[in-house]
């Protein structure tokens, strides 16, 4: 489902539309109101948010844009893949991220390396994204990963690490 499924519009919608589409449902899918829905009215803002800035759809755009034209190998919940910490032995890199180290949720790819993005990147782009993709680091796959939006999963709150 995309930003634009989410709010009922087609990727036509002026920004014009994308607000008043946003205003109409969040009347209806706000937490406060009676029949209100928190995990919707989340993925609402989440869509309203990145449609209405003029860049963030750009790149949202693109990025369906490029989904549509290059298959993926894999298509996979955050929920499914692994949250590890990857330390640096060069003491250049290590000096630059807090600690040596840093969490990244990781996945196997079956050419033996992995599809990872760090925590803080990933629980960023959940704020404007229901989807990302990820290439691997050793061949040309890649999969893409469905997206919860911040506060709608809170067994994952705990994996929130600064990316320094």
């Amino acid at each position: 489902m995309t930003h634009y499924d989410t709010l009922g519009l087609t990727a036509a919608a002026t920004a014009d539309d994308v607000r008043d589409a946003y205003k109409r449902l969040a009347l209806v899918l706000h937490p406060d109101r009676p029949g209100g829905d928190a995990r919707a009215f989340l993925e609402l803002k989440r869509a309203y948010d990145c449609l209405v800035d003029a860049t963030l759809r750009k790149r949202y755009d693109a990025a369906l844009a490029s989904r549509a034209s290059r298959p993926l190998a894999d298509v996979v919940d955050v929920e499914e893949m692994d949250v590890r910490t990857v330390s640096f032995d060069s003491p250049e890199t290590a000096s630059r991220v807090a600690g040596g180290a840093w969490d990244v949720y990781s996945r196997a790819c079956r050419c033996g390396d992995a599809y990872e993005i760090p925590v803080g990147e990933l629980q960023s782009l959940r704020r404007t994204h229901d989807e990302c993709v990820l290439e691997c680091g050793g061949c040309s796959l890649r999969i893409g990963v469905r997206l919860s939006p911040i506060g709608a999963d809170p067994a994952h709150a705990s994996a929130s690490v600064a990316v320094g």
